[in-house]
């Protein structure tokens, strides 16, 4: 399929799947060039985008879907599974942090409104 067919599946503009290929986010075999300069994806690349913004949305970064995710595909669920619970620990992580924060934003706040009060 073109990129205009791929983007219109995903959703991602064309630069954005441009951006993934250029940063190695795709395996052998799934963007291929035809003789006229044109991208050719296969239904794996559909699905390798997809991964991609399900990662994303998962919080990992570029660096670690391409560093580990690349053989997704070929992983076994135990495998997956590890990788998955090693990012819900990091999730669980910044979830502490935020809460941590926005008690302390909010205690702050608090604060302010009853000076405001006060006076």
């Amino acid at each position: 399929m073109k990129i205009s067919e791929l983007a219109r599946r995903t959703g991602l503009a064309p630069s954005a799947i441009r951006f993934y290929e250029d940063r190695d986010m795709f395996s052998p075999g799934q963007v291929n060039r035809l003789a006229n300069g044109y991208r050719d994806y296969t239904p794996q690349a559909q699905r390798r985008v997809e991964l991609i913004l399900a990662g994303r949305a998962a919080g990992f970064s570029l660096t670690q879907m391409r560093e580990r995710m690349t053989h997704w595909e070929t992983m076994s669920d135990g495998e997956r599974a590890a990788l998955l619970e090693e990012q819900l620990a990091v999730i669980d992580g910044r979830l502490r942090e935020l809460t941590s924060a926005r008690a302390t934003v909010r205690d702050a706040l608090e604060t302010l409104r009853g000076r405001g009060a006060a006076q």
